[in-house]
Protein backbone atom coordinates (compact mmCIF):
# COMPACT_ATOMS: atom_id res chain seq x y z
CA UNK A 1 0.00 0.00 0.00
CA UNK A 2 1.16 3.34 -0.94
CA UNK A 3 2.65 5.55 2.08
CA UNK A 4 1.68 9.37 2.13
CA UNK A 5 5.36 11.68 2.38
CA UNK A 6 4.88 11.80 5.71
CA UNK A 7 5.11 8.14 6.47
CA UNK A 8 7.78 7.78 4.21
CA UNK A 9 9.51 10.08 6.18
CA UNK A 10 9.17 8.27 9.28
CA UNK A 11 10.20 4.88 7.84
CA UNK A 12 13.24 6.16 6.04
CA UNK A 13 14.41 7.61 9.92
CA UNK A 14 13.69 4.54 11.80
CA UNK A 15 15.72 2.53 9.09
CA UNK A 16 18.59 4.81 9.47
CA UNK A 17 18.55 5.14 13.48
CA UNK A 18 18.09 1.30 13.16
CA UNK A 19 21.42 0.86 10.92
CA UNK A 20 23.45 3.47 13.06
CA UNK A 21 22.82 1.40 16.13
CA UNK A 22 24.07 -1.96 14.85
CA UNK A 23 27.21 -3.16 15.95
CA UNK A 24 28.83 -6.53 16.60
CA UNK A 25 26.61 -9.46 17.18
CA UNK A 26 23.45 -7.05 17.25
CA UNK A 27 23.97 -7.21 13.47
CA UNK A 28 22.95 -10.80 12.60
CA UNK A 29 20.33 -10.08 14.51
CA UNK A 30 18.80 -7.03 13.19
CA UNK A 31 19.90 -7.64 9.50
CA UNK A 32 16.30 -8.96 8.38
CA UNK A 33 14.40 -6.46 10.10
CA UNK A 34 16.52 -3.88 8.20
CA UNK A 35 16.35 -5.39 4.73
CA UNK A 36 12.20 -5.55 5.69
CA UNK A 37 12.10 -2.05 6.30
CA UNK A 38 14.45 -0.79 3.47
CA UNK A 39 11.95 -2.97 0.89
CA UNK A 40 9.21 -1.21 2.71
CA UNK A 41 10.98 1.89 2.37
CA UNK A 42 11.19 1.65 -1.73
CA UNK A 43 7.95 0.01 -1.61
CA UNK A 44 6.46 3.16 -0.32
CA UNK A 45 8.65 5.47 -2.83
CA UNK A 46 7.46 3.63 -5.55
CA UNK A 47 3.40 3.57 -4.35
CA UNK A 48 4.05 7.57 -3.44
CA UNK A 49 5.69 8.15 -7.25
CA UNK A 50 2.47 6.44 -8.63
CA UNK A 51 0.03 7.92 -6.44
CA UNK A 52 1.29 11.47 -7.82
CA UNK A 53 -1.10 12.84 -10.41
CA UNK A 54 1.37 13.57 -13.83
CA UNK A 55 1.89 17.05 -14.44
CA UNK A 56 0.75 18.47 -17.37
CA UNK A 57 3.03 18.40 -20.73
CA UNK A 58 4.38 22.14 -21.38
CA UNK A 59 3.39 23.15 -24.95
CA UNK A 60 5.39 25.68 -27.18
CA UNK A 61 4.07 26.45 -30.39
CA UNK A 62 6.49 26.49 -33.39
CA UNK A 63 3.96 28.99 -35.66
CA UNK A 64 5.21 32.14 -36.93
CA UNK A 65 3.00 34.63 -34.77
CA UNK A 66 -0.30 35.56 -36.05
CA UNK A 67 -3.76 36.65 -33.89
CA UNK A 68 -5.60 33.93 -35.88
CA UNK A 69 -3.53 31.18 -34.56
CA UNK A 70 -5.14 30.68 -30.83
CA UNK A 71 -7.89 29.35 -32.66
CA UNK A 72 -6.64 26.19 -33.06
CA UNK A 73 -6.52 25.80 -29.40
CA UNK A 74 -9.15 22.89 -28.63
CA UNK A 75 -9.16 21.34 -32.14
CA UNK A 76 -13.08 19.71 -32.55
CA UNK A 77 -14.76 21.93 -30.01
CA UNK A 78 -15.57 24.62 -31.59
CA UNK A 79 -18.82 25.79 -32.80
CA UNK A 80 -18.90 28.82 -34.35
CA UNK A 81 -17.28 30.16 -37.69
CA UNK A 82 -14.63 33.13 -37.19
CA UNK A 83 -14.69 35.52 -39.51
CA UNK A 84 -11.42 36.19 -41.34
CA UNK A 85 -10.56 32.95 -42.58
CA UNK A 86 -12.13 29.39 -42.52
CA UNK A 87 -13.52 27.45 -39.04
CA UNK A 88 -12.67 26.30 -36.73
CA UNK A 89 -16.52 25.69 -36.24
CA UNK A 90 -19.16 25.51 -39.00
CA UNK A 91 -22.29 27.77 -37.61
CA UNK A 92 -22.59 31.38 -38.46
CA UNK A 93 -22.96 33.45 -35.13
CA UNK A 94 -20.91 36.41 -36.00
CA UNK A 95 -24.18 37.38 -38.57
CA UNK A 96 -26.89 35.83 -36.49
CA UNK A 97 -30.75 37.17 -37.76
CA UNK A 98 -31.97 36.40 -34.32
CA UNK A 99 -29.86 39.31 -32.24
CA UNK A 100 -29.79 41.30 -35.48
CA UNK A 101 -34.20 41.10 -35.06
CA UNK A 102 -33.47 41.91 -31.21
CA UNK A 103 -31.56 44.98 -31.81
CA UNK A 104 -33.86 46.20 -34.60
CA UNK A 105 -36.84 45.98 -32.56
CA UNK A 106 -35.52 47.78 -29.64
CA UNK A 107 -34.41 50.19 -31.90
CA UNK A 108 -30.92 49.66 -30.93
CA UNK A 109 -28.49 49.24 -28.04
CA UNK A 110 -26.22 51.88 -28.97
CA UNK A 111 -25.28 53.13 -24.95
CA UNK A 112 -27.14 50.25 -23.43
CA UNK A 113 -25.54 47.68 -21.07
CA UNK A 114 -26.14 44.38 -21.11
CA UNK A 115 -25.64 41.26 -19.65
CA UNK A 116 -24.63 38.11 -21.96
CA UNK A 117 -25.69 34.54 -20.26
CA UNK A 118 -23.75 31.80 -21.74
CA UNK A 119 -21.94 33.69 -24.78
CA UNK A 120 -20.17 29.91 -26.09
CA UNK A 121 -17.76 31.86 -28.08
CA UNK A 122 -18.29 35.69 -28.02
CA UNK A 123 -19.67 35.92 -31.31
CA UNK A 124 -23.31 37.31 -30.07
CA UNK A 125 -20.98 40.26 -27.25
CA UNK A 126 -19.13 40.93 -30.72
CA UNK A 127 -22.84 41.75 -32.58
CA UNK A 128 -23.86 43.58 -29.33
CA UNK A 129 -20.61 45.58 -28.59
CA UNK A 130 -20.32 46.45 -32.84
CA UNK A 131 -23.82 47.75 -32.26
CA UNK A 132 -22.53 50.43 -29.50
CA UNK A 133 -23.62 48.15 -26.25
CA UNK A 134 -21.43 47.53 -23.18
CA UNK A 135 -20.99 43.89 -22.58
CA UNK A 136 -20.79 41.78 -19.32
CA UNK A 137 -20.57 37.77 -20.14
CA UNK A 138 -21.18 35.27 -17.59
CA UNK A 139 -19.63 31.62 -19.17
CA UNK A 140 -19.53 28.81 -17.03
CA UNK A 141 -18.19 25.89 -19.34
CA UNK A 142 -14.33 26.56 -18.64
CA UNK A 143 -13.24 25.75 -22.47
CA UNK A 144 -16.10 27.96 -23.77
CA UNK A 145 -14.73 30.92 -20.85
CA UNK A 146 -11.11 30.38 -22.71
CA UNK A 147 -12.64 30.34 -26.73
CA UNK A 148 -14.09 33.54 -25.59
CA UNK A 149 -11.06 35.30 -24.28
CA UNK A 150 -9.50 33.99 -27.55
CA UNK A 151 -12.19 35.93 -29.70
CA UNK A 152 -11.92 38.97 -27.55
CA UNK A 153 -8.20 38.83 -27.96
CA UNK A 154 -8.58 37.87 -31.68
CA UNK A 155 -11.73 41.10 -32.47
CA UNK A 156 -10.43 43.14 -30.04
CA UNK A 157 -13.31 43.72 -27.30
CA UNK A 158 -14.02 45.56 -24.46
CA UNK A 159 -16.13 43.44 -23.19
CA UNK A 160 -15.87 41.60 -20.24
CA UNK A 161 -15.89 37.87 -19.86
CA UNK A 162 -16.28 36.42 -16.02
CA UNK A 163 -16.27 32.62 -15.06
CA UNK A 164 -18.93 31.59 -12.85
CA UNK A 165 -22.53 30.08 -12.72
CA UNK A 166 -25.21 32.35 -13.78
CA UNK A 167 -27.48 30.03 -12.18
CA UNK A 168 -26.57 30.82 -8.66
CA UNK A 169 -26.11 34.70 -9.24
CA UNK A 170 -25.01 37.34 -11.76
CA UNK A 171 -22.32 38.25 -9.82
CA UNK A 172 -22.21 42.17 -8.31
CA UNK A 173 -24.19 43.94 -10.68
CA UNK A 174 -27.55 44.02 -9.90
CA UNK A 175 -29.32 45.80 -12.45
CA UNK A 176 -28.90 45.90 -16.42
CA UNK A 177 -30.60 47.58 -19.41
CA UNK A 178 -30.90 44.46 -21.13
CA UNK A 179 -29.77 40.65 -20.43
CA UNK A 180 -29.33 38.12 -23.38
CA UNK A 181 -29.78 34.89 -22.99
CA UNK A 182 -29.62 32.67 -26.19
CA UNK A 183 -29.34 29.17 -25.57
CA UNK A 184 -29.48 28.53 -21.89
CA UNK A 185 -32.61 28.23 -20.32
CA UNK A 186 -33.37 25.26 -21.78
CA UNK A 187 -30.30 23.52 -20.43
CA UNK A 188 -31.46 25.07 -17.05
CA UNK A 189 -33.00 22.37 -14.49
CA UNK A 190 -34.79 25.00 -12.49
CA UNK A 191 -35.53 27.26 -16.10
CA UNK A 192 -38.13 29.06 -13.88
CA UNK A 193 -35.45 30.24 -11.10
CA UNK A 194 -33.29 31.44 -14.03
CA UNK A 195 -36.19 33.56 -15.70
CA UNK A 196 -37.11 35.14 -12.09
CA UNK A 197 -33.79 36.35 -11.78
CA UNK A 198 -34.04 38.04 -15.05
CA UNK A 199 -37.08 39.46 -14.63
CA UNK A 200 -35.70 41.00 -11.05
CA UNK A 201 -31.87 42.05 -13.09
CA UNK A 202 -33.52 43.75 -15.95
CA UNK A 203 -36.87 45.40 -17.87
CA UNK A 204 -35.50 44.33 -20.91
CA UNK A 205 -34.77 39.97 -21.56
CA UNK A 206 -34.33 38.23 -25.28
CA UNK A 207 -34.51 34.65 -24.96
CA UNK A 208 -33.78 31.82 -27.31
CA UNK A 209 -34.72 28.67 -26.28
CA UNK A 210 -35.48 25.05 -27.26
CA UNK A 211 -38.77 23.94 -25.69
CA UNK A 212 -40.89 20.79 -25.20
CA UNK A 213 -44.30 20.74 -27.46
CA UNK A 214 -46.15 17.99 -26.99
CA UNK A 215 -47.73 17.44 -30.07
CA UNK A 216 -44.91 15.28 -31.51
CA UNK A 217 -46.17 15.48 -35.29
CA UNK A 218 -44.37 19.14 -35.28
CA UNK A 219 -41.10 18.10 -34.68
CA UNK A 220 -38.29 17.02 -36.85
CA UNK A 221 -38.26 13.45 -37.66
CA UNK A 222 -34.21 13.46 -36.84
CA UNK A 223 -35.54 14.28 -33.03
CA UNK A 224 -39.23 13.00 -32.89
CA UNK A 225 -37.70 9.35 -32.78
CA UNK A 226 -35.76 10.47 -29.89
CA UNK A 227 -39.16 11.24 -27.50
CA UNK A 228 -39.74 8.59 -25.25
CA UNK A 229 -35.76 8.30 -24.57
CA UNK A 230 -33.63 11.76 -24.71
CA UNK A 231 -36.78 13.61 -23.99
CA UNK A 232 -39.01 11.70 -21.15
CA UNK A 233 -42.86 13.33 -21.46
CA UNK A 234 -43.87 10.52 -18.94
CA UNK A 235 -41.80 12.35 -16.43
CA UNK A 236 -42.96 15.91 -16.98
CA UNK A 237 -42.93 17.69 -13.66
CA UNK A 238 -44.94 20.36 -12.65
CA UNK A 239 -44.77 23.43 -9.70
CA UNK A 240 -46.11 26.48 -9.46
CA UNK A 241 -44.43 30.43 -10.57
CA UNK A 242 -46.18 33.46 -9.71
CA UNK A 243 -49.70 31.89 -9.73
CA UNK A 244 -48.66 30.25 -13.26
CA UNK A 245 -48.59 26.59 -13.34
CA UNK A 246 -45.52 24.96 -14.99
CA UNK A 247 -45.13 21.98 -17.08
CA UNK A 248 -41.52 20.56 -17.93
CA UNK A 249 -39.73 17.12 -19.46
CA UNK A 250 -36.64 16.07 -18.05
CA UNK A 251 -34.02 15.55 -21.64
CA UNK A 252 -31.40 13.89 -21.08
CA UNK A 253 -27.72 14.52 -22.23
CA UNK A 254 -26.52 11.21 -22.49
CA UNK A 255 -23.86 10.78 -25.51
CA UNK A 256 -23.49 14.65 -26.18
CA UNK A 257 -21.68 14.54 -22.51
CA UNK A 258 -18.35 12.94 -24.61
CA UNK A 259 -18.21 15.57 -27.41
CA UNK A 260 -15.36 17.72 -26.47
CA UNK A 261 -17.56 20.97 -27.46
CA UNK A 262 -20.55 20.45 -25.25
CA UNK A 263 -21.79 23.32 -23.46
CA UNK A 264 -24.50 22.22 -22.00
CA UNK A 265 -25.50 22.43 -18.40
CA UNK A 266 -23.93 20.92 -15.54
CA UNK A 267 -25.91 18.20 -14.99
CA UNK A 268 -26.90 14.87 -16.98
CA UNK A 269 -30.36 16.90 -17.47
CA UNK A 270 -32.22 19.19 -17.76
CA UNK A 271 -35.50 20.36 -18.09
CA UNK A 272 -37.42 22.01 -21.15
CA UNK A 273 -40.59 23.85 -20.84
CA UNK A 274 -43.80 24.16 -22.57
CA UNK A 275 -43.61 27.17 -25.11
CA UNK A 276 -46.93 28.27 -23.32
CA UNK A 277 -45.64 28.29 -20.02
CA UNK A 278 -42.49 30.27 -20.47
CA UNK A 279 -45.10 33.42 -22.10
CA UNK A 280 -46.80 33.05 -19.15
CA UNK A 281 -44.45 33.15 -16.71
CA UNK A 282 -42.63 36.24 -18.59
CA UNK A 283 -46.21 37.98 -18.04
CA UNK A 284 -46.64 37.31 -14.54
CA UNK A 285 -43.35 38.79 -14.16
CA UNK A 286 -44.26 41.61 -15.30
CA UNK A 287 -43.20 42.15 -18.81
CA UNK A 288 -45.84 43.38 -20.81
CA UNK A 289 -44.97 43.66 -24.27
CA UNK A 290 -44.05 40.12 -25.39
CA UNK A 291 -42.87 39.37 -28.96
CA UNK A 292 -42.27 35.95 -30.83
CA UNK A 293 -40.03 35.29 -33.64
CA UNK A 294 -38.29 32.60 -35.31
CA UNK A 295 -40.60 29.82 -33.99
CA UNK A 296 -39.45 26.66 -35.40
CA UNK A 297 -41.46 23.61 -33.69
CA UNK A 298 -39.65 21.32 -36.69
CA UNK A 299 -35.94 22.63 -35.53
CA UNK A 300 -33.55 19.92 -36.42
CA UNK A 301 -32.37 20.05 -32.15
CA UNK A 302 -35.81 20.61 -31.72
CA UNK A 303 -38.38 23.27 -31.18
CA UNK A 304 -37.36 26.27 -30.47
CA UNK A 305 -38.57 29.94 -30.59
CA UNK A 306 -37.19 33.60 -29.87
CA UNK A 307 -38.40 36.22 -26.79
CA UNK A 308 -38.13 39.61 -26.87
CA UNK A 309 -39.93 40.67 -22.90
CA UNK A 310 -40.12 44.87 -21.78
CA UNK A 311 -42.06 46.06 -19.43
Amino acid sequence: MALTGTAVGRLRTRVRGLAARVTGREAASHRRRITDLEAALASAVTGAEADRPPEPAVVYSALSPAPRNALGLFPGAWSTRVPGGEGPGTVELFDDERIAWMIDRLGGVDGLEVLELGPLEGAHTCMLEQAGATVEAIEANHDAFLRCLIVKNLFGLSARFTLGDFSVSFGDRQRFDLIVASGVLYHMTEPTRLLERMAAASDKVMLWTHYFEPDVSKWHPYVAALVGTKWRPEAEVRWEVAGVTVRAVPQLYDDALEWSGFCGGPETHSLWLRRQDILEVLAALGFTRVEVAFDTPDHVFGPAFCVLAQR
